[in-house]
């Protein structure tokens, strides 16, 4: 285990509260659009697609992380155990309580919308039908995003079950990342279909998280935290990823539909640049949230985010609907209504606002009642 590792990176926290912010802003703000009619789909911006892998660099982060010394056992139950715990309240209660705030306001989508809700929480939507297939949004439905903790929770069964036989030598992580991708070629150019839990989404995120551990070994993230400006080993990784990246991304575009298994415009094959890129461009990503760290107060704000990347991922889409529903009508036609762009802006700021704030201080509201419920049994 490197020195980079023994200790909590902080450009990492503002990573991932750079990139969960971005996330809560691109369902809240730039596609909570209706559709309508026959609507035509464009293109998202180019820079726009760039920015979604951000979202890929929770899969790296997670592979830069691993400790082959905690064994299989060890880290599919405190990695993957939780999440599965953590999804199924999420789905089975936000559900509920929306339901009833919904209904409260005049907007409810019935008993059918409650186990839509559930199979979209459950990742059992779409289930051996075309990732692309249109189906109705689930009205009270809060799992925004659940796809990628499901791809996330089989990405870490493969990759902790690969990892120790294969993080020794450079050449079989180069041959187990090729063979992740190759199944993802297969399956996305020639069955092109969703099975439950999203499992099909998991090899390319196993990938990167064999990506993430092979920069571990590179320290490249202590070569980063080290911030030595005026040394070429600062600023050659970030040179050539940013060049690459760029180059790869402008002659091979990518698409933000990871859950709909849409890499590129050249359907499976698009698997393989897709890689590249996200690879390359979360590195810049890091460098980049090195020097965001350096401005003290937008540094401090987004490393906070950052440390509660998980709850915020559960808790924004139960967030927003909580605070859109008395004023919009909810529908099955997008997660979230169509509404001027000046509210979507302030309501994504406040849902990601209100969701650190659970996240920080929920834990110790629980954690107090749970005292007092002790002193009391032991008072009696």
């Amino acid at each position: 285990m490197s020195d980079s590792q023994s200790v909590r990176l902080g450009s990492f926290d503002v990573l991932k509260g750079f990139v969960i912010f971005a996330i809560v802003m691109l369902h809240l703000v730039f596609t909570s659009k209706e559709t309508i009619g026959e609507q035509t789909v464009t293109e998202p911006a180019l820079i726009l697609q760039i920015l979604y892998f951000g979202l890929m660099g929770f899969f790296i982060v997670s592979g830069y992380f691993y400790r082959p010394d905690r064994g299989f056992v060890h880290n599919i139950e405190s990695r993957v155990k939780q999440l599965v715990i953590a999804i199924a309240i999420c789905t089975v209660v936000f559900t509920g309580i929306l339901f009833v705030w919904e209904y409260a306001f005049g907007t409810c989508g019935g008993f059918d919308d409650i186990l839509t809700s559930f199979q979209y929480g459950f990742g059992l939507n779409k289930a051996f039908m075309d990732p692309s297939s249109a189906i109705a949004f689930p009205m009270s439905g809060s799992s925004v995003g659940y796809y990628f903790l499901w791809a996330m929770m089989f990405a870490f069964i493969i990759f902790y079950g690969l990892a120790d036989y294969v993080m020794k030598d450079g050449r079989k992580v180069i041959v187990t990342i090729i063979a992740l991708l190759a199944i993802t070629c297969v399956w996305t150019e020639f069955v092109h279909l969703r099975l439950p839990f999203f499992i099909d989404l998991a090899p390319m995120g196993a990938a990167l998280m064999f990506a993430g551990a092979w920069l571990a070994k590179l320290d490249l993230g202590g070569t980063i935290e080290r911030f030595e400006l005026r040394t070429k080993a600062f600023w050659l990784p970030l040179i050539i990823c940013l060049v690459c990246g760029a180059v790869l991304c402008f002659f091979f575009h990518p698409n933000i539909k990871f859950d709909e298994e849409i890499y590129g415009a050249y359907g499976g094959y698009s698997a393989f640049p897709y890689f590249l890129e996200a690879v390359f461009m979360v590195v810049v990503y890091l460098y980049i949230a090195k020097f965001v760290s350096k401005i003290p107060l937008l540094g401090k704000a987004l490393a906070k985010v950052g440390k509660h990347t998980l709850g915020i991922l559960l808790l924004h889409g139960f967030v927003a609907k909580m605070i859109i529903a008395p004023i919009w009508p909810i529908t099955d036609t997008s997660w979230f209504p169509s509404i001027p762009m000046g509210p979507r802006v302030a309501i994504g700021f406040a849902t990601l606002i209100i969701c650190v704030l659970i996240c920080h201080f929920g834990p110790k509201i629980v954690a107090n009642i749970r005292n007092k419920g002790k002193k009391t049994e032991t008072a009696q």
